[in-house]
């Protein structure tokens, strides 16, 4: 078995891509986040993943122009300039650079990857990636791919927006379709155009294509894994398209697909 990141936006189905890869077999953490409404068959992330990349990414937080404004609307944060926990949520544009030299990090890097084999999922990779990347090839970890997950913009952005509703930890952050648009947009230009460009093992898959099954083959040769598709509950797929997606998450989209072999209906 491959050893494997999963990178993608928050609510595009890597907690489903998650569960197939712990009924396989793969280490994903030692505590990971307690199932609830939004995901009841589990989350599949462990908190020290996401609190390595929380501190990863705190140094590029954007100074809050607009803080009379957010104080009309009772939030604290944007999604510029996100509070802990938050940075999942978090636009960081194309352009800027993401660096580390935190000593303290890298040694808690290195002990996660010496759990082969090791399926590490959280949003906050789609940005983190390169820094991680780093830190496999200097420690020489087994062989490690990469699996982007995506599904339509407006599905993922209305389930986002759900989330923000009903999370308590979420309600200090101001988010509305627009900014919901533009952490989608930012997660999957960055990966479109910085990642995919500098490694060729990311293997994309659409949500469909997990939810009915046909990405199972490829995934499993792959990863040279024993992917099953029992995981998948049906019953779960809820939200529902807007079909109002802004003209550039839509050419996001159709590059996205185009790299999964995924026909838009």
């Amino acid at each position: 078995m491959k050893n494997c990141l999963i990178l993608g936006s928050g609510r595009s189905g890597t907690s489903m891509l998650g569960g197939i890869f712990h009924d396989a077999g793969y280490f994903m953490g030692d505590r990971l986040h307690k199932p609830r409404e939004s995901n009841p068959k589990g989350f599949f992330e462990w908190y020290k993943i996401n609190k390595i990349n929380e501190d990863l990414l705190t140094p590029f937080n954007q100074k809050n122009l607009f803080a009379h404004f957010m104080w009309t609307f009772h939030k604290k944060y944007t999604v510029s300039n996100p509070g802990n926990n938050q940075r999942w949520l978090m636009s960081i544009p194309t352009k800027t650079k993401l660096s580390s030299s935190d000593s303290h990090l890298e040694k808690e890097i290195q002990e996660v990857l010496k759990r082969e084999p090791f399926c590490y999922k959280d949003p906050r990779f789609s940005y983190t990636l390169p820094l991680w990347q780093d830190y496999i090839k200097k420690y020489k970890t087994g062989e490690t791919v990469f699996i982007c997950i995506f599904r339509e913009p407006d599905i993922t952005v209305e389930s986002i927006l759900k989330e923000c509703r009903s999370q308590d930890y979420l309600s200090s952050l101001y988010i509305n379709h627009k900014q919901a648009y533009r952490v989608w947009t930012d997660i999957y230009s960055r990966i479109l155009n910085m990642h995919a460009a500098s490694y060729s093992n990311i293997l994309f898959v659409h949500y469909n294509q997990l939810y009915d099954g046909s990405a199972l083959k490829e995934l499993s040769e792959y990863l040279e894994a024993n992917l099953k598709i029992d995981f998948v509950d049906k019953n779960l797929k809820r939200t529902i398209s807007t079909n109002s997606i802004p003209s550039g998450p839509k050419n996001i989209y159709r590059q996205l697909c185009e790299k999964a072999q995924y026909k838009i209906v």
